[in-house]
């Protein structure tokens, strides 16, 4: 935005030269990007932020410079303008969505004499960039810059049976504007009106049909609010961006509008002569102004330094708070509507170091507080499992929380305590997830339509469960989802199996500093009947783990080899021990013995390991599954299964009797509990 130097003065009595205004100004947050000189004047270049519309007028400047240096402050004086009904003023103004104008006033002025302006209006308006039209666009042009509030005057004889309407454009519906360029208009374009045409594109640019010339008598001069949103909406659409409607996008102060037309008219009655005539003012009067407290104690400790009450309460005035009541350590401010931006005690904090001077406030190093617990549990256990898995070569996918129910029915996953959206976008999104395996499968169906080989996907996210009707609760779950091939440049290229998937969440959980985990057999619609496993940890139930049933694979149309897994983070979390511990290396050789026994098909696995750690003695530390095999050697009902088992003593070498004793005793348990027998 531009600012003249001379015409600020009419505002502010002051005598700084330019260069310390611009140092004053941007000190203080209205940053001038520049100075232009020109003939006995300086133009400052400000850039105005978006949250302090009350910048955009010499008014709104003025009263920030004169807060700063303490400069008065000098407002133009006004002649109270006459208001009445509209029926007397022969003008009817009717508004269609209240919600796109929720103020609209209309100013008759009668007898004016349309011509030249005076040549210190002229002047103003070169230094803002603008040619003069005539006397009464001139004018309201001039109350634009130096209140804020954009205004509109129409020749009041052209409009159609003086009756205003506020509207929605028709889709289609077109207009000529003022700089003759003519414009389609969209549906949610909002226009004045009358009862034949749109004469006006609200908040951004007036209608040719109905403009102010040298002919005209009589006009309607518009003051209004119009909604931010639409506004910017409709420039940007018909690539439009004027003054006025730069203004409205970052909203006009509905306080102001009375005042700022009241000015105009008695600049046209001044300048163009003219009787002012009937005020028309519909819709909402301004709010009520909101009160902040503020504790001298806390703004001393925010800003380091020590201010006085006095001076604070003197900023704070000179800004155009009310001091509504005052402690000797608090006080409470009544803020100006034009202040949108103050609503929190911080904001007012805020506005007193501006003021001040953030040069005054001293450099001080922060304090340093130790702090144990940099992160929450939550986030450094979800972060480690995120290094876990990456390290491991998976990829980490993000799907959508809201889902469809027929995609939770095509994963066969129950529709009990779900939790629903009241009002859908799509059919897609009407449920929140109860699982993390709809989406996980949805993925694997993506990368597999494009051919990616080699999937090792997971995700950290929560799921939704309704506990009742006005009870919901959130629980983070991991998935991990594995197909294809896996492969390495030592064992080459190979399908990936259950064992793979399973290594994976075994990993993990180990390095979470879990221990006790355990794999059952488990009965769930989702997964395949035969390859279906509990997770527990210290026999609590933490997640599943298998492949898909025949039937979900087939509702996701994927036709590869699929292994999938779902895990509680909260399980994780509760029994993760992550702390660092040293481990001695062992200092004597460990003895590998391996075992192959043929065992009944309904054996689980876990019970045959777990017979194994507790008949064997301390020296036994790991027992690992290196084959399995069924075929015409096994007899029927039968299967196959090798163990490598590792002994080690820590205080000194096993000895092969010590070992074979141990081997044996493991045998007899074996075949006595479970009928297993020794393969030869």
């Amino acid at each position: 935005m531009r600012i003249s130097y001379n015409w600020l003065k009419d505002y502010i009595d002051i005598k700084l030269p330019a260069e310390k205004i611009a140092e004053t100004l941007t000190m203080a947050g209205l940053t001038v990007d520049s100075i232009h000189h020109i003939t006995g004047d300086a133009v400052f270049e400000v850039e105005v932020t978006a949250n302090r519309p009350d910048w955009l007028s010499y008014i709104g400047v003025a009263r920030e410079l004169s807060a700063i240096t303490g400069a008065k402050l000098k407002m133009p004086i006004l002649t109270k303008a006459p208001g009445s009904k509209a029926k007397s003023a022969g003008v009817a103004v009717k508004i269609e969505d209240k919600k796109l104008c929720p103020r609209y006033t209309a100013r008759i002025i009668r007898g004016v004499k349309v011509g030249e302006s005076p040549a210190w209006l002229k002047t103003k308006l070169e230094a803002m960039g603008l040619r003069s039209v005539n006397n009464v666009v001139d004018i309201t042009n001039f109350c634009l810059f130096e209140t804020g509030e954009p205004m509109h005057a129409f020749d009041l004889d052209k409009v159609e049976s003086g009756e205003i309407i506020v509207r929605n454009a028709s889709r289609g519906e077109k207009i000529t504007t003022i700089d003759g360029v003519e414009r389609t208009l969209e549906g949610s374009s909002l226009v004045i009106a009358d009862p034949k045409k749109a004469i006006a594109i609200a908040g951004v640019m007036g209608g040719v049909s109905t403009e102010v010339n040298y002919s005209t008598q009589n006009i309607l001069l518009e003051a209004a609010y119009f909604d931010p949103i639409s506004t910017r909406r409709t420039s940007r659409r018909l690539a439009l961006s004027t003054d006025s409607s730069y203004r409205f996008e970052r909203k006009v102060d509905i306080a102001n509008i009375l005042y700022a037309s009241n000015r105009a008219s008695n600049l046209i009655t001044e300048i163009a002569g003219g009787s002012i005539g009937e005020l028309i003012d519909i819709g909402a009067k301004p709010a009520g102004a909101k009160t902040i407290s503020l504790e001298y104690e806390k703004l001393n400790a925010i800003l380091g330094v020590e201010i006085a009450p006095a001076k604070v309460k003197k900023i704070l005035a000179a800004l155009g708070l009310k001091l509504r009541s005052s402690t000797k350590g608090k006080a409470s401010f009544q803020v100006p509507v034009f202040r949108y931006d103050l609503n929190n005690e911080i904001d007012l904090v805020e506005e007193v170091a501006r003021v001040y001077g953030y040069d005054k406030i001293p450099v001080t190093i922060p304090s340093v507080i130790d702090q144990p617990d940099r992160m929450p549990t939550d986030v450094i256990v979800t972060k480690k499992i995120r290094e876990i898995l990456t390290g491991l070569g998976m990829d980490e996918i993000i799907t959508y929380s809201l889902i469809g129910r027929k995609m939770l029915k095509a994963a066969s996953i129950s529709g009990e305590g779900i939790a629903e959206v009241a009002n859908p976008l799509t059919a897609e999104q009407e449920i929140m997830r109860p699982s993390l395996i709809p989406g996980l499968l949805n993925a694997i169906l993506w990368n597999v339509n494009r051919k990616t080989k080699d999937l090792k996907l997971f995700e950290i996210g929560n799921i939704y469960v309704k506990e009742s009707d006005s009870k919901f609760e959130e629980k983070k779950f991991l998935s991990l989802g594995i197909a294809g091939e896996n492969s390495s440049w030592a064992a080459g290229s190979r399908a990936v199996g259950f064992f793979d998937l399973k290594g994976i969440a075994e990993t993990l959980l180990r390095e979470m500093g879990i221990r006790n985990v355990s794999f059952k057999y488990a009965k769930d619609e989702t997964f395949s009947a035969s390859t279906c496993a509990s997770i527990e940890i210290e026999g609590d139930a933490a997640g599943i783990i298998g492949v898909p049933a025949k039937k979900v694979l087939s509702n996701f149309d994927i036709k590869e080899a699929v292994y999938i897994c779902e895990i509680s983070v909260d399980a994780i979390i509760k029994y993760a021990d992550m702390k660092k511990r040293f481990i001695e290396p062992p200092k004597y050789p460990s003895v590998f013995r391996d075992i192959s026994i043929i065992a009944a098909k309904n054996v689980l696995n876990a019970d045959l390991v777990g017979l194994m750690r507790a008949t064997a003695s301390e020296m036994l530390k790991d027992i690992k599954l290196i084959d399995k095999y069924e075929g015409k050697q096994v007899p029927d009902g039968k299967i196959s299964l090798t163990y490598r088992l590792e002994y080690r003593d820590p205080f000194k070498t096993l000895e092969e009797k010590q070992v074979s004793e141990a081997h044996a005793g493991i045998l007899r348990a074996l075949e006595e509990k479970f009928g297993a027998r020794l393969r030869y």
